[in-house]
């Protein structure tokens, strides 16, 4: 996700500009179709066009561009697992021969034609088998909001095999007694702006990174009943021109040995990435349902696990000259469930 040593896109932008004024490029630095195409309908001309070419790949870096894309991929990919229809719908785009398109790497047009290929997929192959229970379905629940919830100071969502725990002092602690953790604080949010393209992200070097913590978020809702639990929080990351609306809805299900924790938040900003980073917990003990997305990072204070949220960028590279794609914004909403615990093998 991030090139070590990687330079300013002033410096991308140039040497882009210059490649292109130099003439025709070597065949094995040609794009791949899927690239240089401005819709899946024009996919196969642009193929003709460039017979026998050994196209350059993506990216190291391209793993959290288009992040709504890689979300949707990620759906797909279990309906293919869960359908044969689902599969067979998705045979032409085989991610061999499609690297940029899966990578996301592509520009606007095809981006648009291959997430309704993926749409078409999930809804071939329906609904999955288990689906988490509501709230509402719990017998005995009580709902707290406004007034009785600030009276409240133990907000404990608990799972079968996990739990977190919410205090205004000490943000969220998760607590998984089977494997030995205690981990106060263990999410907080980076915001780094971003000079890069969508092969790869790349910092300004000249600022450094933007932490929040999900102490930044205040209770909105709890939620009791047998068996159930969930916690919602709200509230703005960052302040200033600079920041993102969020909502954090974590949910506990004692029968499930994991807690479940959706991130909504509404992305207004060009040219940033903002990723989770949750801090004393197992690679393990963390599922996100994406395409990899992730990061380990390791310094003096132990290290933590990056989720990308959202990369905000909208510059492509194509045969080494920048194309705009304002679609990789991924400007709206965006939702990302998480699943911590114990992850059954």
């Amino acid at each position: 996700m991030r090139a070590a040593g990687a330079k300013p896109a002033t410096h991308l932008w140039r040497r882009a500009t210059a490649r292109a004024k130099i003439g025709p490029m070597p065949p094995e630095s040609m794009s791949h179709p899927d690239r240089v195409a401005a819709t899946l309908a024009n996919l196969p001309d642009v193929r003709a066009a460039r017979p026998g070419a050994v196209f350059a790949a993506p990216g190291a870096g391209a793993g959290d561009c288009r992040i709504d894309l890689k979300l949707l991929q990620w759906r797909a990919l279990a309906a293919m697992q869960r359908a044969e229809r689902a599969r067979a719908h998705l045979e032409r785009f085989g991610a061999a021969e499609h690297r940029d398109l899966w990578a996301g790497t592509v520009q606007d047009g095809v981006a648009r034609g291959f997430a309704a290929a993926l749409e078409e997929a999930i809804a071939l192959a329906g609904a999955p088998a288990l689906a988490p229970a509501a709230p509402g379905a719990a017998p005995g629940m009580q709902t707290f909001a406004g007034k009785e919830l600030r009276k409240k100071k133990d907000l404990l969502v608990a799972s079968g095999g996990a739990r977190m725990r919410y205090s205004r002092k000490h943000g969220l602690l998760f607590v998984a007694r089977a494997d030995g953790v205690h981990s106060a604080n263990c999410l907080r949010f980076e915001a780094r702006r971003d000079l890069g393209t969508l092969d790869g992200f790349v910092a300004d070097e000249s600022e450094r990174p933007r932490l929040y913590s999900a102490q930044f978020l205040q209770p909105q809702r709890y939620v009791q009943g047998q068996g159930h639990t969930e916690l919602v929080l709200a509230g703005r990351l960052g302040r200033g021109p600079i920041g993102w609306p969020c909502e954090l809805v974590l949910t506990g299900i004692e029968r499930e040995p994991t807690l479940r924790l959706v991130l909504r938040l509404h992305n207004r900003l060009a040219g940033w990435r903002l990723r989770a980073r949750f801090l004393g917990i197992a690679v393990e003990a963390i599922e996100h349902e994406c395409t990899p997305v992730r990061e380990v990072v390791h310094n003096d204070a132990g290290g933590f696990l990056a989720f990308t949220l959202v990369r905000a960028c909208a510059t492509l590279l194509v045969d080494g000259t920048p194309v705009a794609v304002p679609g990789a914004l991924c400007l709206g909403t965006i939702e990302h469930t998480f699943r911590l615990g114990t992850i059954a093998p």
